[in-house]
This record gives structure tokens, C-alpha cells and sequence, in this order.
């Protein structure tokens, strides 16, 4: 039950959950005084909510309280309307929820979720949407032989390739090749340029490009090696930024949850554009690095290692001086798990370390933990850090 009470803090119940845990809450009245309880915990954190959604809450535990005794479920308030609770105060009453099912409540049986369930690393696996909209699950073990107007895809283990026969389309038509958390994959486009999608992204592109230009849109992250051809300018689309390349590499980290876009140019040159505002320009020279701060419009490059941005796709973490916060983002992703703190100052703490990116999640949280700043505290794939 944890669990549902967890998702409802983070407003990702699905119906069918909502119902579950509306259906606990009525069952005993004891059940009711656990998420009174967590309320108080949470109060006693000193972390806040604002008025409104403190109103929300509360009215829920009264209507269910009232609901224990009204048999007509049709009056019950449902769960999934209320708004997400933000993400310091739900760390804090998940770490309550952990405790209290640890050690039992108020005389009840003890419930312990086994913590040491392993937690895999991210595999090769994609979802491949055509142009007509049907969908093709990609995973390791699956291989994949379709046309599509004289263009060959063929999907083997854990890449896909557009092999061009002609190019006699009238209507450009386009194919995404998104991953889901947990995922990654390997495409190879009808130009012959490769491309490395990194976890929870997508990329949209044309089966075939046309004359004069090459155009991807991209969400999340990926590594392109760009096939040079002078005469048709390879373009990469995420989000307020577009890149103008002729024949390189480099990497784009363009995910919507993060403040900034950054392009880090690894050999060759790219023109790094803004594409509203004041459409500021950047050209970057290999080891350089674009940041566009998607609220403020501003852009800046500076000189990096390179290495540190890349290094995901040969299979390994590399990170230096970086905030947790931001290296618990990364591992979010891959993990496929939620990583929540107690307090800002310990997601602001910077670590350095390299790690092999496809060990399990205990063996990098060990890594971590052994610097002994940090402690994870670990239910399923719900993880606190303290």
C-alpha cells in the first residue's frame, strides 16, 4: 500500500490505483489515521505546501473518514483529482512511510517491502512509431524487415538501419524512434549518418531526406556522427535550439525537465542557433560546449572534457564535480527508478567518479554511499537520500 500512497503523493496513480486506495481508505478507520499521521510527520520536517493544497488534503482525510461509515462510494471524493504535492515534502513523507511499515503502526502487523529486489541497469529497447502510426516494440532479441517507399529497415539486436534504394516520394514521410526510461537504441538514418538515443528520448525523422537539407527533431539525448555532405546541411531541432552541422560529431542533451540544452561538439564544427528571441548563434569548435537556459534565453559555450558528456555511450558513467541532483537525474533515467532528497543541501553536494554503466543500481548507490556523505534508503525502485 505504500506504494499507491507514494504515486498518490506524485499524482501518477493510474484509475484502476486510485480506486485500490480509495477502497483501503474505507475499509478502517485505522487507515485514515496513517495518512493523518504522515501529515503530522510532514508538519514536523518543517518542509511546506502552500494553503491550497494543504486545504485539498485535508479534505480528502475528512471525506474518507465520513466515508468509512456511508456505503454510497459515489460520494467519495476521487483521489486522482488532487493535485501533486511538491517533491521535498513528498521525500520527506515517503521516508515516513518507509519507517512506518518497518516497524508497524499502532500495533499493527509489520509490512516490509523487500529492499533488496536488484535493480537492473537499462537495456536496448525502443518503440519505432511509422508514418501510418502503427508501432513496433524493438527489443534486444527482435529483428525487424520492412519497406517503406523503396527504403529498407531492417532492425537487428540492438540497432535499426534505413538502407535508401530511390528517392521518389512525392509526400515526405516520417518515422520517431523513441526510448523509454530504462532504454536506449541505435539507429542508423537513410543518409548513412549514426545516431546513440540515450534513455526516456525520442527522435523524429524523415524515412528519406529531401534534396536540400536534412532535418531531425530530437527530445532527450543522443550522439550523432553526421555523414558529410556539403550540399545538404544536416539539422538537429530540440526544443528553442537548432544545430546546423555539414559533417560531424557530437553529443545533444535536450530533455524538458532540465533548465538547459547543451551541445557538446566532440570533431567538426556546428552553428548553434537560437530559434526565438533574438536567434543568437554559437559556432563550436571540438571540446567546446553550448548551454542554452531554456528560461532566460541565454546562451553561453565554454571549453570541456568532452569525455565526461560522452561517455554514456560506450557504457560507462563519468562524472566530475557535479551536483547529486543532477547525477541522481541521469541514473532516474537508466534506472528507471525515482530518487528523491530530504534537503537541498545534500542534493547540492558534488561528487566525481566513473562507474560501468550497465553494473545494477546497488553496486553504483555502494560507490556513492562509500564516500560516506550520503545514505540511500531504498524501497523497490523508490529511493530517499539523506
Amino acid at each position: 500500500m505504500e506504494k499507491l500512497i507514494f504515486k498518490y503523493l506524485n499524482n501518477s496513480l493510474t484509475e484502476k490505483e486510485s480506486n485500490e486506495l480509495q477502497q483501503w481508505l474505507r475499509e478502517d478507520k485505522d487507515n485514515i489515521k496513517i495518512f493523518e499521521n504522515i501529515v503530522g510527520e510532514w508538519n514536523l520536517s518543517q518542509q511546506y505546501i502552500d494553503k491550497t493544497k494543504k486545504k485539498i488534503l485535508s479534505r480528502v482525510l475528512s471525506h474518507n473518514e465520513s466515508a468509512v461509515k456511508e456505503p454510497n462510494f459515489q460520494k467519495v471524493i476521487s483521489i486522482a483529482t488532487l493535485r501533486k504535492i511538491s517533491i521535498a515534502a513528498a521525500a520527506v513523507i515517503a521516508l515516513f512511510i518507509f519507517n512506518l511499515y518497518d516497524f508497524g503502526f499502532e500495533g499493527k502487523p509489520t509490512t516490509v517491502v523487500d529492499s533488496f529486489e536488484t535493480i537492473e541497469s537499462g537495456k536496448s529497447k525502443a518503440t519505432l512509431t511509422l508514418d501510418n502510426g502503427k508501432e513496433i516494440d524493438l527489443l534486444e532479441d527482435q529483428n525487424l524487415n520492412l519497406e517503406s517507399d523503396g527504403t529498407k529497415i531492417i532492425g537487428v539486436r540492438n540497432s535499426i538501419t534505413y538502407l535508401q534504394k530511390k528517392s521518389n516520394q512525392a509526400e515526405r514521410k516520417y518515422n520517431t524512434l523513441k526510448t523509454p526510461r530504462g532504454g536506449e537504441f541505435f539507429l542508423i538514418l537513410s543518409d548513412s549518418t549514426k545516431v546513440w538515443l540515450n534513455a526516456e528520448s525520442q527522435i523524429k525523422y524523415p524515412v528519406v531526406f529531401s534534396s536540400d537539407k536534412r532535418t531531425v527533431e530530437l527530445t532527450g539525448e543522443a550522439f550523432f556522427e553526421v555523414t558529410p555532405n556539403p550540399d545538404k546541411p544536416f539539422q538537429v531541432i530540440s526544443g528553442d535550439q537548432s544545430i546546423e552541422v555539414l559533417g560531424t560529431s557530437f553529443n545533444v542533451t535536450s530533455y524538458e525537465d532540465d533548465a538547459e540544452i547543451v551541445t557538446t561538439l566532440i570533431e567538426g564544427k556546428v552553428n548553434v542557433n537560437k530559434r526565438f528571441g533574438n536567434k543568437e548563434s554559437i559556432m563550436l569548435a571540438p571540446n567546446e560546449q553550448s548551454k542554452l537556459n531554456r528560461e532566460t534565453g541565454e546562451m553561453k559555450n565554454t571549453t570541456v572534457d568532452p569525455n565526461q558528456f560522452i561517455a554514456w555511450k560506450s557504457g560507462k558513467f563519468y562524472f566530475r564535480q557535479q551536483k547529486l541532483k543532477d547525477i541522481t537525474k541521469v541514473l532516474s533515467r537508466w534506472y528507471d527508478i525515482e530518487i528523491f532528497f530530504l534537503d537541498s543541501k545534500t542534493e547540492n553536494k558534488k561528487f566525481t567518479g566513473r562507474f560501468k554503466r550497465y553494473e545494477n543500481f546497488d553496486h553504483v548507490r555502494s560507490i556513492i554511499e562509500s564516500t560516506e556523505e550520503v545514505t540511500f534508503i531504498r524501497k523497490g525502485k523508490t529511493i530517499i537520500i539523506k
